[in-house]
């Protein structure tokens, strides 16, 4: 019996480095493959211009507490990152280092998400946390241009 101990303490000192090593290539994996693939302002409209793409735009501060929590909850919800870097131009503005661009959109309280076409019309924003379930279904409903000939209630009607 004291020998069994032994060689599995032995088996589990050998294997805990690596399992460490492992999760922790994973996770930095996931952080530059799996996230948004958010952009500057200046480049994220360039760049819808240049692809024809709508843009996901997202205001935000280092010291918003939702802002944070959007971050860590629906922005890497799987479904959310996959649908965004698919169909639109994700971009990222820190309200207090890119005031002008906050001004531009009037921005008053963070979070706030906004959404542009492709010809550079604003489509619509959204103020506030916005969990990734119900994310995943504005974008959803931006995505697919239904925006354009129903209300948000009932696209939701449509695609329950």
């Amino acid at each position: 019996m004291k020998y069994g101990w032994k060689q599995a303490s032995v088996f589990v000192a050998l294997l805990l480095p690596l399992l460490i090593v492992g999760v922790d290539t994973a996770v930095s994996a996931r952080a530059e493959d799996g996230g948004i693939q958010w952009l500057s302002y200046a480049e994220g409209r360039q760049r819808g211009e240049a692809e024809n793409k709508k843009v996901f735009l997202v205001f935000n501060a280092d010291w918003c507490r939702y802002c944070l929590k959007m971050e860590k909850e629906t922005f890497q919800d799987p479904s959310v990152i996959a649908y965004v870097n698919r169909n639109f131009v994700p971009i990222n503005v820190n309200s207090d280092k890119e005031q002008a661009v906050a001004d531009k959109f009037n921005v008053r309280g963070l979070p706030s998400t906004w959404f542009i076409s492709e010809n550079g019309d604003r489509i619509g924003s959204r103020p506030g946390f916005i969990p990734a379930d119900e994310m995943l279904q504005i974008l959803k409903f931006i995505g697919s241009d239904s925006y354009r000939s129903m209300n948000f209630q009932t696209f939701l009607k449509k695609n329950q």
